[in-house]
């Protein structure tokens, strides 16, 4: 019997260990592109709204591959799952390194939003099923907590090397995410094991099986009890809508309208990383303590607020201040959604309701990024800049309007 203990606790380390690992890659990953991709496909001599609907169109692609996606992991494998994911980001990333084209880049980046596709809501439901997490709120809150911990010091991170590579050689930065990406891929390879998932032997192929999965899923979003659900859902599309419009403005306002060189716009976003990395833990809190209607609430409002300190002209202490208090809030806010979906779906739904998720969030990003470019384009960046925060502001009030815990 304690060898059996012995063991289980072993198997939980080992489960979160890679899940963090992952998350900490993530969080270099998206430090490094966040901050860099726009800057770099302009340094280059492109148009800013080709640049901005190239993001956009590429997002939209991903949706046709969530189910698919997701039916691969919740039918067959996780694992298998994630393998594909990240040796596509890893060919991706290698791909932007080493060419300079338009119509070869926008190859590369629309093949790595389609390798994200892979992962997304695999990561999560592997974990919380292995673990036997299911219903257990203060797990599964604790769990995401402390992957996003990992993804904000990944951030750190990120951020400090795209200030060093980017001040010695800009296209680098492409090849240092992608050897992370193949690294993960052997790690998962060798490490992840699963456990509490039972793959359904069903006699279909892969679009049969992706229908069936999304048939279900809708189901299951549009069940009488699946109120919370849909309200989680609609305040996702309306923040994302606001976050997606905010960030693409961010690396344009500090490079042009508060005139730093581009390789500081990661160094930035590092000290950020830095500020948020306590969010995870007051999240945990504010969630036992005040529940998730209030944390919602709370976490918009400080986004809204912060997004119109951040645009506060010629003063980079302001857009500091901003980012500092908008990043701290979208962690709580983060946090806090995934936990209560993965606490509202069901278990052998779980990859494919991620996927809807992630669906709603691709549709809606794209808008964000193809608005957010006609409205730097011909209203300028400080317009767009207004408009995320009421958006942000709007996407408060459903939540407290709408959600009854």
């Amino acid at each position: 019997m304690v060898i059996q203990k012995e063991g289980e606790k072993t198997f939980v380390k080992k489960v979160k260990t890679l899940r963090n690992s992952m998350e900490f890659s993530h969080g270099m990953r998206r430090a490094l592109t966040s901050a860099l991709m726009l800057i770099y496909f302009v340094s280059l001599g492109f148009n800013i709204f080709w640049i901005t609907t190239l993001f956009a169109v590429s997002t939209i692609i991903m949706v046709f591959f969530e189910f698919p996606t997701g039916a691969i992991a919740d039918y067959d494998s996780r694992k298998k799952s994630m393998m594909i994911s990240f040796f596509l980001i890893f060919v991706s990333f290698l791909g932007l390194f080493l060419f300079k084209q338009f119509w070869i880049l926008a190859g590369f980046l629309i093949l790595g939003d389609i390798a994200w596709t892979f992962t997304s809501g695999a990561s999560s439901a592997w974990a919380i099923d292995a673990l036997n997490y299911a219903k257990q709120k203060s797990k599964i809150v604790n769990l995401i907590s402390r992957g996003y911990f990992s993804e904000k010091s990944g951030r750190v991170l990120g951020g400090l090397i795209g200030f060093f590579i980017v001040a010695i050689n800009f296209r680098v930065v492409w090849l240092v995410i992608s050897l992370l990406y193949l690294g993960l891929f052997f790690i998962i390879w060798k490490y992840m094991e699963e456990r509490n998932f039972v793959p359904e032997n069903v006699p279909h192929n892969y679009l049969k099986k992706s229908l069936i999965k999304a048939k279900e899923s809708f189901q299951f979003i549009f069940h009488k009890n699946s109120r919370e659900l849909r309200v989680l859902l609609l305040g996702d599309v309306f923040g994302v809508l606001a976050i997606s419009s905010f960030f693409i403005t961010v690396p344009l306002f500090i490079t042009e309208t508060l005139n730093f060189n581009p390789e500081y716009v990661p160094l930035i976003f590092s000290f950020i990383a830095v500020v948020t990395l306590s969010a995870p833990f007051l999240t945990e809190k504010l969630a036992d303590k005040k529940g998730y209607r209030f944390s919602l609430f709370f976490a918009w409002g400080l986004i809204s607020l912060s997004m119109f300190v951040f645009s506060i002209p010629h003063a980079i202490i302001w857009a500091i201040i901003g980012l500092g208090i908008l990043g701290f809030a979208e962690v709580i806010n983060n946090i806090l959604q995934e936990a209560v979906m993965h606490q509202e779906y069901s278990s052998k739904l779980r990859a494919s309701l991620g996927s809807v998720s992630s669906i709603s969030w691709s549709i809606t990003n794209s808008m964000g990024v193809f608005f957010a470019g006609l409205g730097i384009h011909y209203f300028g960046i400080s317009s767009v800049i207004y408009i995320s925060g009421g958006i942000s502001l709007f996407t408060a009030l459903i939540y407290f309007l709408g959600l009854k815990k």
